[in-house]
């Protein structure tokens, strides 16, 4: 059974590099990236996601702004935040469910794929 994984975020190059790192470990994923909050929002209205990879800090719509508009429409759906900058507390009132300091190796995403 395939698991549907969206990665969202604002550097191309970023994208590449989750998406192929994925695709040649986990091949049981099906990954599709996003450019910013609004083109993933269009793609999670017509495709269940099973788990969201986004960059905590994106210009237009941020990913905590994203992940909140997430957890409304697609409640069942896991989140987890990325970014360079210093990550914020994590705690039961945020909208995600785990952290990556970016950079980070394609390994950090393991525990997360394997509860989805």
């Amino acid at each position: 059974m395939y698991k549907h994984l969206l990665i969202v975020d604002d550097h191309e190059d970023i994208l590449f590099f989750l998406e192929q790192g994925i695709r040649q470990v986990w091949p049981n994923f099906i990954v599709t990236t996003a450019k910013n909050g609004y083109e993933a929002l269009r793609h999670l209205s017509q495709t269940a996601v099973d788990l969201m990879i986004i960059d905590y800090y994106m210009p237009g719509m941020d990913g905590l702004e994203l992940a909140k508009t997430v957890r409304r429409i697609a409640p069942a759906t896991r989140i987890v935040m990325m970014s360079s900058i210093e990550p914020p507390l994590i705690d039961e009132s945020q909208p995600y469910d785990g952290f990556l300091d970016k950079p980070f190796g394609i390994s950090a995403i393991q525990p997360f794929l394997s509860t989805c």
